[in-house]
């Protein structure tokens, strides 16, 4: 009997204490997701600054402004651009992967933010691991361009001068889409020898082929844009899922065989452990921005075209679908470089 009475009280013990365990972790998951609640629903309460990676006047620094307007209107707070450029925007990624997770700081990212991790040991970060992603903001086509110097009016009159002369292409910045696009296009399956020349941004690289600093260019439309409108250089391809329409007669890579390539982006993301709601508020907010129709226009003056947002797991799903992607074109330049 006594052993019995003795075996009860410890049952009874036991199921005492992990009852008052099991009601600690419940309140703590309670409280959690109430904190978690009301720092959502104050968000924001102070200014908000968006990182972009690249100089002033290019593709992230344009959506960054259009955003940081449409942001400080529908949020009611403060909302700036930051430019933090250098190293085709990995100084700006691994700034805001170490910034508070608070939503306060926000990446501005293009291509390269894939692509940096891909083809650098020394990039700082994890794509998937050290951000929280949040909204596709646009598309925007890269563009082939030549000098009139070059005396070439197609991209098969271009690839006839392989081995006849020694080119150089001017791009946005190593880890560019651009970049990559134009090594894997011009020396791997064009088998040249094209020097690429990287510059801070496609303005610049524009530029440079403007003023026979260098033959080709390989870069955003944007940056192209105005000196081909100015006949200071042609366009012989872009890369992009239809023609545009500011350049009805330059075709698509598509249309010439070569597939395998895909425009560049602008995204947003947030650093990881962000709360999950104040992501789904920035995510809701921007889906309501771009489905403005002066919002788009501002986007389309800009040769850039607003994306598709079905939901905050979207452009996860998208980065990891892409970094598979360059993975195979980046592996299949290093043996090139190597030989």
């Amino acid at each position: 009997m006594m052993i019995f009475n003795v075996y009860f009280e410890f049952k009874l013990s036991a199921n005492s204490k992990f009852k008052n365990i099991s009601a600690i972790c419940i309140f703590s998951l309670i409280s959690f997701f109430l904190s978690d609640l009301c720092r959502a629903q104050d968000y924001p309460k102070q200014t908000i600054k968006l990182i972009v990676g690249f100089p002033a006047g290019g593709p992230a620094d344009i959506a960054g402004r259009i955003m940081a307007r449409g942001l400080q209107d529908a949020l009611k707070q403060n909302v700036i651009v930051e430019n933090k450029t250098g190293a085709s925007g990995d100084l700006a990624s691994k700034f805001v992967a170490g910034s508070a997770p608070d939503g306060y700081t926000i990446l501005i990212a293009t291509a390269s933010f894939t692509l940096n991790p891909l083809i650098s040991n020394s990039a700082g970060y994890d794509c998937l691991k050290d951000f929280t992603t949040v909204s596709m903001l646009a598309n925007q086509a890269n563009a082939i361009a030549v000098s009139n110097d070059l005396n070439v009016n197609s991209l098969a009159e271009l690839k006839n001068l392989v081995g006849k002369k020694k080119l150089s292409v001017a791009t946005s910045g190593i880890g560019t889409s651009s970049h990559i696009t134009a090594t894997h296009l011009f020396n791997v399956l064009w088998d040249g020898d094209f020097a690429m020349i990287p510059y801070r941004g496609a303005g610049p690289a524009a530029i440079a082929v403007a003023s026979n600093e260098a033959d080709v260019g390989f870069m955003t439309v944007t940056g192209i844009l105005p000196l081909q409108q100015q006949g200071k250089l042609k366009v012989l391809g872009i890369v992009a899922a239809n023609r545009l329409s500011l350049l009805p007669n330059v075709p698509t890579l598509n249309e010439l065989n070569y597939k395998q390539y895909a425009p560049s982006w602008t995204a947003m993301f947030i650093p990881s452990g962000a709360s999950t709601l104040i992501a789904q508020k920035l995510f809701d907010t921007s889906k309501q921005i771009l489905q403005k129709p002066e919002i788009q226009q501002q986007f389309a003056t800009q040769t850039m075209t607003v994306a598709e947002n079905h939901s905050l797991q979207f452009l996860r799903d998208y980065i990891s679908e892409e970094i598979v992607q360059w993975k195979k074109i980046v592996n299949s330049i290093e043996p090139k470089k190597k030989s």
